[in-house]
């Protein structure tokens, strides 16, 4: 599993101190709260110590070592910035995204193939699991407990009951 996870964007300043405000690409800017350090790429080789992090707004507010002004901060706008996955705080049942990514959709009477779970879309209320069957068509499916019977990242696979007409029509 990849370690590093893209975990938002720098889109300004916050404040004349340094302070970075992070739009999170998570689903909240407090899951974001307990990182210690911040990584400039997915290998984690290069990162910058966490002073402080608070919400403000539904953003991230992140004061980084050795950013200690508005003109220091500026460089920073626009900059991707990853977590290690062990400090992102995740609700139970919730996975990342790039965990999911190329899991097998399978029926759950009988384990048939369905297709691969592609991208995840949130509408705002829910998630939508992108699957693509071997047609090439892709299905979205709501990731609530009535369609995602289980998710198994170390399986590989995510069981799916499907409603009449979801996939079937789709030989």
């Amino acid at each position: 599993m990849q370690r590093y996870l893209e975990a938002g964007k720098i889109v300004s300043t916050h404040g004349i101190n340094g302070e970075l405000k992070v739009y999170p690409w998570a689903d909240s800017a407090s899951a974001l709260n307990k990182m210690r350090s911040v990584f400039w790429d997915l290998s984690g080789t290069s990162s910058t110590k966490v002073q402080s992090a608070r919400v403000h707004k539904n953003m991230l507010l992140l004061k980084l070592e050795g950013v200690d002004s508005i003109e220091d901060a500026h460089r920073y706008i626009d900059r991707t910035i990853y977590a290690d996955r062990n400090e992102i705080v995740r609700r139970n049942g919730s996975y990342f995204v790039v965990d999911l990514i190329g899991l097998e959709a399978v029926d759950s009477a009988d384990s048939a193939h369905i297709g691969t779970l592609t991208d995840v879309t949130n509408t705002g209320s829910q998630d939508l699991y992108h699957i693509r069957l071997d047609s090439g068509e892709v299905r979205l499916v709501p990731a609530v407990p009535a369609f995602i019977k289980s998710v198994d990242i170390e399986g590989g696979k995510v069981v799916i009951e499907p409603i009449k007409g979801l996939f079937d029509d789709a030989d």
